[in-house]
């Protein structure tokens, strides 16, 4: 069988249609990456980490409602951690995980939180916050209360 591929292969009409075939997948995945057209794969990835993020919005939220059960107020992300509301991703003030970086505005009484792409071309950028605990969705910038709901 193997001798047959080879014959198959020496002939020089096949070789050409191999090489071109090689030719047109090199170009085309070429192209597909190309600045300004984010490929398939990419924008798969970016789908992920959205939906991660989106999920590590909830996560966040229930973390600050639990602590304004059990503490009477709520807390920043170091606070959150230290109560064992969080896990040590969240240690700092503006921690990053799955491709965003989020920040938070706490008080007592509310709180508000921004999930933000790291990379400006991969993503929209997430808003909530305690007065409904809705997410808001910006494609291009911050989100804020303003912007659309999910």
């Amino acid at each position: 069988m193997l001798e047959e591929l080879g014959e198959a292969m020496s002939h020089p009409v096949r070789i050409l249609k191999w090489a071109l075939l090689g030719i047109v997948l090199f170009v085309c995945s070429c192209s597909s990456n190309a600045p300004g057209n984010r490929g398939t794969l990419l924008k798969a990835v970016d789908a992920a980490d959205e939906t991660a993020t989106i999920q590590t919005l909830r996560t966040i939220v229930s973390a600050q409602t639990q602590a304004k059960v059990i503490r009477g107020s709520y807390a920043d992300f170091p606070g959150l951690v230290d109560g064992g509301f969080l896990d040590a991703r969240f240690s700092k003030a503006t921690p990053t995980t799955g491709g965003y970086r989020f920040s938070m505005s706490s008080t007592a009484a509310e709180f508000s939180i921004n999930a933000s792409p790291m990379d400006s071309a991969g993503g929209r950028h997430f808003y909530t916050d305690s007065n409904d605990e809705t997410i808001h969705v910006n494609p291009t910038a911050g989100a804020s209360r303003s912007d659309p709901t999910l």
